[in-house]
């Protein structure tokens, strides 16, 4: 076999071994994008963009508000650096697809205070969603909910008829947005939460449920008496139905035909610490 013909059966075979490596090659590159696609996630994202199973939580707190005005919010765990929309929404909605009410970056992260305007199209509701969310395919976002009434210091009656009692509140004395966060959780066993504004002489209906619901027709670990109002805590068992579940939704409610609701979530693991607003 001449010189020729044998370069010509090499270059063939080795046409072939490149065809089957670079076979093997496209196969094994999707591969390698997808675990590296994992490796350069940010911290606190996911590839479906719910909460991650770090503790630092991007959350958001109401301080006051003036009824069909406006509203302040206080965040904590923010990520740095990070242009946050600002949506409000009807309640239940959590302000997805809401009305635009502004920006904020959060510069050098963690908490700040910002205030933005009631739209109109919201003015006069009863319960309001709000919500700051970053833009890009896995978002940071925090979300929460006020009562569309000015807040304001309670103050006490200053002639009471039985000067002897102590003096408390009533209901219609109260102004305000019930809250409340977890300060403790023991897992599968009980969470603690600690009430802020509560008002006052109230029954609170406590139930949890899975994480979502909000606790809405969950399952009912205790009741809550106000008392006085403004912070309490209390410790509930978790029921034998969520025991295994990652997160929790609680909720504390009254009776009424129009109830004061307050309701949060955790983490289904043992914590000391504050948790995320739901």
């Amino acid at each position: 076999m001449s010189l020729n013909r044998l370069q010509f059966k090499k270059s063939v075979s080795s046409g072939k071994e490149m065809v089957k490596t670079a076979g093997r090659m496209r196969r094994f590159v999707p591969f390698a994008l997808l675990a590296l696609a994992f490796l350069i996630l940010p911290a606190g994202s996911t590839l479906i963009g719910e909460a991650s199973s770090s503790s630092a939580v991007p959350m958001i707190e109401i301080l006051s508000v003036v009824r069909d005005s406006s509203v302040t919010i206080r965040t904590a765990n923010f990520p740095a650096n990070t242009t946050f929309t600002v949506t409000m929404g009807p309640m239940g909605t959590r302000g997805v697809n809401g009305t635009v009410v502004g920006t904020v970056n959060s510069g050098t992260g963690g908490s700040f205070d910002a205030t933005f305007s009631i739209p109109t199209g919201l003015k006069g509701s009863y319960q309001i969603s709000i919500r700051l969310q970053s833009s890009g395919p896995f978002p940071y976002y925090s979300y929460n909910w006020f009562y569309n009434n000015s807040t304001g210091a309670m103050v006490p009656p200053t002639q009471p008829e039985a000067p002897s009692q102590p003096e408390t509140l009533s209901a219609l004395d109260y102004s305000g947005i019930p809250s409340f966060n977890i300060t403790a959780v023991n897992r599968d066993t009980s969470a603690t939460i600690e009430t802020n504004n509560f008002p006052p002489n109230q029954t609170f209906t406590v139930t949890m449920g899975p994480m979502g619901t909000r606790g809405v027709n969950g399952t009912v670990v205790g009741t809550l008496e106000s008392g006085s109002g403004g912070k309490l805590t209390g410790t509930y068992q978790i029921p034998n139905n969520l025991k295994g579940h990652a997160q929790i939704s609680i909720r504390a409610q009254t009776s009424h035909a129009n109830p004061y609701i307050a309701y949060n979530w955790f983490w289904n693991y043992d914590a000391n610490t504050a948790m995320a607003t739901q």
